[in-house]
């Protein structure tokens, strides 16, 4: 049977407005292999700002959601994050896989029972092997290798990586993550300082489950027909 890959679009503005817009915009595609990334500052402006219409608009338009809320706090906080979830119908949120462990396997079992799933996030895409050589003493590969299994090890129901380390997790049985993808019509950039970035077609071929893709798209003068592009490069 064959790998249904599924991306989910990059929302990333700053006001909450362009945020809602864009979605909606965008929910007018026909199609059921596409979902939102949602930021941190998204729910917190809209929860300082004490106004969750934009929340409900969102979740009106019955999207995948990715919150992309890379925790690393202590389990007390994380698990009252990822519990509080529930109400907003999250798929997916992701909490660093160097939390450990011991805290990995807390939050995960915090959302049991819903539809909230918990990704591990290893090596961010704007890294290079200095980076890592700095922050864990290895390369960048055997860096993603690294926290990959701490992830696994921890239950976490998927892993975020740079596209460009897929080999070093095949044996893994576990879904992948991979943000930075971009559609050959737009080309590697290096756009918002990505050093990672990989082809759209290329991180499926490698073993991604899930995408994330977001300049590309938003950046586009049509920006539906960019999504549409995108999609049909994942087959």
């Amino acid at each position: 049977m064959t790998k249904q890959p599924f991306l989910f679009v990059g929302l990333d503005y700053e006001r909450t407005s362009e945020v809602v817009g864009l979605a909606e915009e965008l929910a007018e595609v026909d199609r059921k292999d596409f979902g939102f990334k949602l930021n941190l500052d998204f729910y917190i402006n809209s929860a300082l700002g004490g106004d969750l219409e934009p929340l409900s608009r969102i979740g009106r338009l019955h999207k995948p959601i990715f919150a992309d809320f890379k925790m690393w706090n202590g389990r007390r906080t994380m698990i009252s994050i990822a519990e509080n979830l529930f109400p907003s119908y999250i798929d997916y949120t992701n909490i660093y896989a160097h939390a450990g462990e011991t805290f990995l396997r807390s939050v995960v079992e915090s959302v049991e029972g819903s539809r909230t799933r918990i990704l591990g996030v290893t090596v961010l895409t704007h890294y290079k092997d200095s980076d890592c050589q700095r922050l864990y003493g290895r390369s960048l590969r055997d860096s993603v290798r690294m926290l990959s299994e701490i992830a696994f090890d921890g239950s976490c129901h998927g892993i975020i990586l740079p596209g460009t380390t897929l080999d070093m997790v095949t044996d893994l049985p576990i879904q992948k993550l991979v943000p930075a993808v971009r559609p050959k019509w737009y080309g590697i950039t290096g756009d918002n300082d990505q050093e990672q970035e990989i082809y759209v077609g290329d991180a499926v071929r490698n073993g991604a489950d899930l995408l994330v893709c977001s300049s590309p798209i938003r950046k586009s003068k049509n920006r539906k027909e960019a999504l549409i592009r995108t999609l049909d490069e994942m087959y």
